[in-house]
């Protein structure tokens, strides 16, 4: 929580990365942190499996 109260008192945004489970994301969510990236949403893709990825989303 200090982290992402310091980072609103400077008006920045928060990007919170390798996440892997639920209630990691859960976490960070309930704290309002802006964007959340890591093995729990999706490993690495290439171009054509991210496409794929989209297309099936």
């Amino acid at each position: 929580g200090i982290i992402i109260l310091l980072a609103r008192t400077f008006k920045a945004e928060i990007t919170a990365e390798g996440i892997e489970t639920k209630e990691q994301a859960e976490f960070l969510k309930s704290l309002d942190c802006d964007e959340i990236q890591g093995y729990y949403y999706s490993r690495p893709l290439s171009t054509e499996a991210l496409e794929e990825f989209l297309k099936e989303a």
